[in-house]
């Protein structure tokens, strides 16, 4: 048999807060399970992905080192003097930019400072020898 009821006696669920709170929870397992499987990654595409990360920070080195140094133009051959300058300015901005996996993953900063001279359009006549001196600055 059926009774009426009144105001008083019903029962109301916010099941909006409640179905926020199970999305929230599925995010965070999401989250977690998707963190999971980056570490299950094999060696090798951990590899490649620290590698993008190693060019794309000696790209913006370069970039820094080039704008920062007067006289030094992109896709313009440098000067020996030039050269020197922006490679310290570059490996500086490596440095204190990059944490410090990804200095250890590129070689520490003499590994830095060698992809970044390899980058850079030097006359002729430069050589390497400044390579040393701009990881002592640098460190």
């Amino acid at each position: 048999m059926a009774q009426a009821t009144g105001e008083t006696t019903k029962v109301v669920w916010g099941w909006g807060s409640a179905a926020g709170a199970v999305a929230q929870a599925l995010a965070y397992i999401i989250g977690l399970a998707a963190a999971w499987a980056l570490r299950q990654l094999p060696a090798n595409i951990v590899a490649i992905f620290g590698n993008a990360r190693v060019e794309l920070l000696i790209q913006n080195a370069v970039g820094y080192g080039l704008n920062a140094v007067q006289g030094a133009v992109k896709d313009k051959t440098l000067t020996v003097d030039v050269g020197n300058e922006v490679l310290a300015k570059a490996l500086q901005y490596a440095v204190d930019n990059a944490p410090g996996w990804l200095q250890s993953w590129a070689g520490g900063p003499e590994g830095l400072a060698k992809k970044i001279w390899a980058r850079l359009n030097l006359e002729p006549a430069a050589s390497d020898a400044a390579v040393p001196a701009a990881v002592s600055q640098a460190t």
